[in-house]
C-alpha cells in the first residue's frame, strides 16, 4: 500500500523494472487511463494489462524518475517529473527515452494512493 503519491509512482517503477505485471496494475484505480503514445490511450484494468504485457514482453529496461514535484488538493494529486529509460527490445535494439510524466493520483478509502490517469509522454501529446 503507498501512502503517498511519491511512494505510489516510485512502487510502480520497481515493479516495472522487475516486471511484475500484477504489482503494476495494483497501482491504478479500475478506470484508470494510460496514455500508450500521442493519440493513444488505454483505459480500464483490462486494457492496462493488455499494454503491460505487451511492454513487458517486448522490451527489458530500466525507468527511473530524475526530479520530482507532486502538488496536492485534498484526495487528488499532480505528480509531475523528468525520468529517463534505458532498456532494449526482444531483438536486442537499444531504446531509450527521456520525457517528462504528469500523473493524477486519488486517494483510496483506506488510505491508498493509485494513479488515475498516466501520462509518461508529457508534454507531447500535444502534438
Amino acid at each position: 500500500m503507498a501512502r503517498s503519491p511519491l511512494e505510489t509512482v516510485e512502487l510502480l517503477d520497481e515493479a516495472y523494472n522487475r516486471g511484475d505485471l500484477e504489482a503494476i496494475l495494483s497501482f491504478y484505480e479500475e478506470g484508470a487511463t494510460m496514455v500508450l503514445e500521442p493519440g493513444r490511450l488505454a483505459t480500464g484494468r483490462p486494457e492496462l494489462r493488455r499494454a503491460y504485457e505487451w511492454i513487458l514482453n517486448n522490451i527489458k529496461g530500466m525507468a527511473i524518475q530524475e526530479k520530482t514535484n507532486v502538488i496536492m488538493s485534498g484526495d487528488i494529486a499532480l505528480f509531475t517529473s523528468r525520468w529517463s529509460y534505458d532498456g532494449a527490445t526482444s531483438d536486442g535494439t537499444h531504446v531509450s527515452r527521456q520525457s517528462y510524466a504528469s500523473v493524477v493520483l486519488r486517494k483510496q478509502a483506506d488510505g491508498n494512493w493509485l494513479i488515475v490517469v498516466d501520462n509518461s509522454w508529457g508534454p507531447e501529446v500535444l502534438g
